[in-house]
């Protein structure tokens, strides 16, 4: 009898223990929010996030952080691709390598419309922030058709792209979690959308050209004697800001860059007001070097993410950048 009586209650602890873990499973799987019948709790969160694949951000990131990814279109040889989802980066540069034409599209309006109803069957609302209006259509695009949803989408046009644009969506997540709602996050990016510069150069000229910042000429005297570019993005806007002969030297002008703007752009006292942020299309050991370089010059913490595959058509392989972004004031973003 004891025998039988032990075996019963083992048997409840074990069911006890599966439901524990379903629950347990449960929460962990579900990003969105969490909801619980069975002890009749629920609890959700009001404010979602959503951003396209200018930010960086992949689909396996954008589940760890929490946040809705739009994959961005383009076209190899006339071919529809979404970034993340339909080809690999190691095929999309196979690809520009051998000569494939490749050109960037703005999404579909119905593509960005179903995420956002996806996404607000859990949502009380969303903050959507897109690649900056200088320099694609799909941000104004976006602003027209937030307007059909009745103040449930806020869209941030916010100048940013790549590295820059990721900070700013993983700002607007912990905003989200501290409770604060889209206008507010809103209201906040915006308070420092400028606050950010990004330094980039690239590794074969012909990209610029085909994208007219350079002419064929300019393009092919700067690959014959490795001229190399230093670039500046910011609010949407390229510049070159200089032309040096060597990757070495553009590295050192592009240190020597941030290191100046953090004083004379940003009037700030200095790195560790700031977030150092890289963004890189070469193999992983390259890119990893890459990152302990900044990190030993400035002496903080330098992050390393794979520049968008849209930003990459125009750029080329071999690109990299160095991002320079103030950190939010959080005290006041409670």
């Amino acid at each position: 009898m004891k025998f039988v009586e032990m075996e019963y209650e083992k048997k409840k602890v074990r069911i006890v223990l599966w439901k524990l873990l379903a629950v347990y499973n449960k929460i962990c799987n579900n990003k969105k929010g969490i909801s619980i019948k069975e002890g009749a709790v629920t609890k959700m969160e009001k404010t979602a996030v959503v951003t396209d694949s200018n930010s960086g951000i992949s689909q396996n990131q954008a589940q760890k952080y929490g946040v809705y990814v739009l994959p961005m279109p383009f076209y190899i040889d006339d071919e529809l691709y979404l970034e993340g989802q339909t080809i690999t980066n190691e095929e999309f540069f196979r690809r520009q390598k051998n000569g494939s034409v490749i050109y960037t599209s703005q999404p579909n309006p119905y593509d960005v419309t179903q995420l956002w109803d996806q996404v607000l069957d859990q949502y009380e609302e969303l903050l959507y922030i897109p690649m900056s209006s200088g320099l694609s259509g799909s941000c104004e695009a976006a602003m027209a058709a937030a307007k059909q949803y009745g103040g449930r989408v806020v869209v941030a046009d916010l100048g940013r792209v790549s590295v820059t644009q990721k900070i700013a969506v993983l700002e607007a997540r912990r905003m989200a979690l501290m409770g604060c709602r889209a206008v507010q996050i809103c209201d906040s990016l915006q308070a420092v959308k400028n606050e950010c510069i990004i330094y980039l150069t690239v590794d074969n000229l012909k990209y610029l050209k085909q994208g007219g910042r350079i002419s064929a000429s300019s393009a092919m005297v700067g690959n014959v004697l490795h001229i190399k570019p230093l670039l500046g993005l910011q609010g949407g806007k390229i510049e070159v800001v200089e032309k040096v002969r060597g990757d070495k030297a553009v590295r050192k002008k592009m240190m020597k860059a941030v290191q100046r703007d953090i004083t004379e752009r940003f009037h700030a006292q200095g790195i560790r007001e700031f977030h150092l942020a890289s963004a890189a299309s070469m193999p992983v050991e390259d890119a990893r070097q890459l990152k302990e370089s900044f990190e030993e010059y400035f002496g903080v913490h330098c992050s390393m993410s794979s520049i968008p595959l849209s930003v990459a058509t125009h750029l080329g392989y071999g690109t990299y950048g160095l991002a320079l972004v103030r950190k939010m004031d959080r005290k006041n973003n409670r």
